[in-house]
C-alpha cells in the first residue's frame, strides 16, 4: 500500500514533525525484509533484567521466570536526521517494522507480556537504533538432578535463540552488562547463589542457529529436611533402642514399641518421597532413611532372637554352643574329681579328668547329662547378655554412620 505526502516541513506545525517523519520513512518500508539483507548479517544485542524467580517445582521441573528482555540492534532504514532527539513509541508501531524473532527454546508454555502498552518500551535513534523492551513471564523447563537431595544445587536458564535467522542472517549476543538481578528476590527452598550468561549456538538440519542463554544456580535449603526428616528419624532409631532396656520376657512392651518404630520409619520415608519425581536412582536422603530403617529393623529382629532365646528349654546344637556356651556359667563349671572304679584298676587310682570330663583313665565316657533348669538359666543369661551387648553395639555403629555421612555431604554443600 502506498502513501503519498505532499506537505513540506515548513508547512507542518513543529509538534507534528515526529509523527511526519516517522511516517514517512514507514512509506515504503517492509517489515517482512530483515535490515541489511544481501549486504551483511545483523547483530542483536540482548540484556535481562530478572525482577522474580518463583514456583520452582521439583515434579514438573520447571520455574516461572518473570524478567525485563530488551534487545538492541541497528535498522538503517529508520535513521533520520530532521532531529537530534529519540523517538519513544509503543506497541502499535511495533507491528509495523522488523523485530528480530527470538524464541525460548526450553519454554514450556507461550511467553505473555503483563497488561498493555505501558509493559513495551520501542526507542528508535537518528542512526537508526532501535531498542525494544519487553516485560514477560515465562514457563521454563529446568532439568534436575536429585542425587544430592537434599543437598542438591541445580542450575536453571532462559535458552534465546533466533527461530527461523541462521548464523549467516542474524548473531544474538550478550550486551554489557549481560544481565542484571533484583537483590531482593527470595525463595523459600532455594538460596540464589550464582548467576551468569553462556552461549548454547544449535547446529540442526536445517543450519546453524544462534543461541544465548542466562542461568541461574539455585542451592536448596536443607532447614526444613533436617526439621521434618533427619532430627524425627535421628529420635526413632534412639527410641528402638529401649527396648535393649526391657526384659526379654516382657512381650507386649517390646514388640509394640518394635512395632511402632517400624511403621513410623516406614511413613518418614513415604514422606521424604513426596517431593521429588520417581527417580531410578538413589538419592542422599534414600541412604539416611533406608540406614534409619535397618538401625529399627534390627533392634526388632534383636528381640525377636533373644526372647526366642530366653523362652527355650532344650539344647541347641553342639556347634551353637561350642561358640556361645562353652564353660561360660556356673551351671557348666567342671566338675571335681570323681572315683570311678573299672576292672583295670582300683578306686583309689580311678578318676575323672577334670580338663576333660569325658576322659576316664584315658578312656572317653559319656558326659552327665545337664538339667532343664540349667539350660533354661543358661539361656536366659545369654539373653540378656545379647542385650547388654546391643546396649553399646547399635548405638556405636549409628554414631559412626552418621559420622561417615555427614561428612560426605557437607562437604559437597554448596551453601
Amino acid at each position: 500500500m502506498s502513501r503519498n505526502y505532499t506537505l513540506e516541513f515548513g508547512d507542518i506545525p513543529g509538534g507534528h514533525i515526529p509523527s511526519f517523519m516517522l511516517f514517512r520513512r514507514l512509506q515504503h518500508y517492509d517489515k517482512r525484509i530483515r535490515p541489511n539483507f544481501a549486504v551483511s548479517r545483523i547483530w542483536v544485542e540482548v540484556q535481562l533484567y530478572v525482577s522474580s524467580i518463583s514456583s520452582v517445582s521439583e515434579a514438573s521441573m520447571d520455574y516461572i521466570l518473570n524478567f525485563f528482555l530488551r534487545q538492541r540492534w541497528n535498522d538503517p532504514r529508520l535513521s533520520y536526521t530532521d532531529f537530534k532527539s529519540s523517538l519513544t513509541l509503543g506497541l502499535t508501531t511495533l507491528a509495523e517494522i522488523w523485530i528480530p524473532d527470538i524464541s525460548f527454546k526450553n519454554g514450556k508454555g507461550a511467553a505473555y507480556r503483563e497488561g498493555g502498552d505501558h509493559n513495551t518500551l520501542l526507542r528508535i535513534s537518528p542512526q537508526g537504533d532501535i531498542l525494544l523492551s519487553q516485560k514477560m513471564a515465562l514457563l521454563l523447563s529446568c532439568p534436575m538432578d536429585f542425587r544430592m537431595f537434599p543437598f542438591d544445587t541445580q542450575s536453571c536458564g532462559i535458552q534465546m535463540e533466533s527461530y527461523g535467522h541462521t548464523t549467516e542472517e542474524l548473531v544474538l549476543e550478550w550486551a554489557k552488562p549481560e544481565m542484571e538481578i533484583d537483590l531482593s528476590i527470595r525463595l523459600p527452598e532455594f538460596e540464589l547463589k550464582q548467576w551468569g550468561t553462556r552461549r548454547c549456538d544449535n547446529q540442526v538440519l536445517t543450519g546453524n542457529y544462534s543461541c544465548t542463554e542466562a542461568y541461574f544456580k539455585l542451592v536448596r535449603r536443607f532447614g526444613y529436611y533436617l526439621i521434618q526428616a533427619y532430627i524425627p528419624s535421628i529420635l526413632l532409631v534412639i527410641i528402638s533402642w529401649l527396648t535393649f532396656w526391657i526384659n526379654p520376657d516382657v512381650v507386649p512392651a517390646r514388640i509394640s514399641l518394635g512395632i511402632t518404630t517400624v511403621l513410623t520409619s516406614t511413613t518418614l520415608t513415604a514422606f521424604s518421597h513426596g517431593s521429588t519425581p520417581r527417580n531410578s536412582y538413589i538419592r542422599a536422603i534414600d541412604i539416611w532413611m533406608l540406614a534409619c530403617s535397618v538401625f529399627v529393623f534390627a533392634a526388632l529382629v534383636e528381640f525377636s532372637v533373644s526372647h526366642y532365646i530366653f523362652r527355650r528349654q532344650t539344647k541347641f546344637s553342639r556347634f551353637v554352643r561350642r561358640i556361645f556356651c562353652r564353660n561360660k556359667f556356673p551351671s557348666v563349671s567342671n566338675p571335681p574329681p570323681q572315683q570311678v572304679p573299672t576292672a583295670a584298676t582300683t578306686p583309689e587310682t580311678s578318676y575323672i579328668n577334670p580338663s576333660n570330663p569325658q576322659l576316664v583313665n584315658g578312656q572317653l565316657q559319656p558326659r552327665a547329662r545337664m538339667s532343664q533348669e540349667d539350660v533354661a538359666k543358661l539361656h536366659q543369661n545369654f539373653a540378656r547378655r545379647m542385650d547388654i551387648i546391643s546396649r553399646f553395639l547399635f548405638p556405636g555403629l549409628f554414631f559412626f554412620f552418621n559420622s561417615v555421612y555427614w561428612l560426605v555431604y557437607s562437604t559437597a554443600y554448596d551453601a
